[in-house]
């Protein structure tokens, strides 16, 4: 069975404000800043992350995002030749 990990961004006037519950972003009066959402998404997007949900909350929203989940415990073993 195919395993996920998941990613939720919250995005606050086009610029990501918290990843995973962490803040990202610093208010400047009534505005954030830090990094758009657009460009947020392309990088992660590079890296296998798919948007799956979205809901809006306030004058933002959250964004649910998955990918494949990697073990990264398992050492790569050589293929047999």
């Amino acid at each position: 069975m195919e395993k996920w990990e998941y990613m939720v961004i919250r995005s606050y006037s086009g610029v990501v404000t918290m990843v995973n519950g962490q803040e990202v972003a610093q208010m400047v009066g009534s505005q954030p800043a830090g990094t758009l959402l657009h460009e947020y998404l392309s990088g992660i997007g590079e890296d296998g992350w798919e948007v799956v949900s979205m809901a809006g909350v306030r004058e933002g929203a959250d964004i649910i995002l998955k990918r494949a989940w990697v073990d990264y415990d398992v050492e790569d073993e050589e293929p047999a030749e």
